[in-house]
């Protein structure tokens, strides 16, 4: 997958670097996108409150700290505004080449039930869940695209690599409201996205574009609680191990731009 998408991006950059200067176009865009996260069953969790447990196995008595999990889960997609920039590039009378700058968020909606166990005790507490996971992002994609004069439209593919700038959490379970800010190592910053799509050019310099994403790489990491023991064996501070999961985004944006 990595060599296939090194050799797309060289053959779009080959492109690139033939074009003449004079015949380039640029222009800014506004629009909605449609995100709809797929994610696995081990991120079924409330990662906003670790608690603790106890197993007691004979004489021996163990403790170990975990994340709620999460009961009749559903899971909705998002809906989010999107702005960038482009520059277009014709290489010939039917190709061109077009690079995109895109700032949008994507994410989802997470809601259930939850079991949150009664500290010192052997019962436990259902509550409602509701978790909103935002993603910004920053993407930059290199599509490729192929122009049908006679019905002004043209059609487009490529990649579109992003950046997560910042993952947030808003949980809300039972009365509790609780906002995370999720950190560099609790998930993947870096994303690849196939994309294709279609333009329709009206009254010159306008446009309107639909555009869909497929997710190739993992966006999202599994957050797994502890506590380290020191030489005595007393606790310590929580820390965490994080673990790749399944955890893709497709989206599709509905766009309208201006060409300068």
């Amino acid at each position: 997958m990595n060599k296939k998408l090194a050799l797309l991006i060289g053959i779009l950059a080959f492109f690139a670097m033939n074009v003449t200067a004079q015949d380039y176009k640029y222009g800014v865009y506004v629009g909605i996108g449609f995100n709809n996260m797929k994610i696995s069953n081990d991120m079924y969790y409330d990662d906003s409150q670790p608690f603790t447990t106890m197993t007691i196995i004979g004489i021996d008595t163990t403790y170990s700290v975990k994340y709620t999990p999460i009961d009749e889960v559903k899971v909705d997609p998002s809906t989010s505004f999107s702005f960038g920039g482009f520059y277009e590039m014709p290489v010939s009378e039917k190709l061109g080449l077009q690079l995109h700058l895109l700032y949008n968020q994507y994410g989802y909606t997470m809601t259930g039930k939850v079991d949150q166990p009664v500290t010192g005790t052997e019962f436990s507490e259902e509550y409602d869940y509701k978790g909103t996971l935002k993603i910004s992002n920053l993407s930059a994609s290199v599509l490729l695209k192929y122009y049908i004069p006679t019905y002004n439209l043209s059609i487009e593919a490529g990649v579109t690599p992003s950046y997560c700038i910042r993952m947030t959490k808003d949980v809300e379970r039972g009365v509790l409201h609780k906002s995370l800010n999720y950190k560099k190592d609790e998930y993947n910053p870096l994303n690849v996205c196939g994309t294709i799509g279609a333009t329709y050019y009206f009254l010159d310099n306008f446009m309107l574009s639909l555009k869909a994403n497929l997710g190739l790489l993992n966006v999202l990491k599994v957050k797994n609680p502890y506590y380290p023991l020191d030489e005595q064996g007393h606790e310590q501070d929580i820390q965490y191990t994080y673990s790749d999961t399944k955890s893709t985004t497709n989206s599709v944006y509905i766009t309208a731009g201006y060409r300068f």
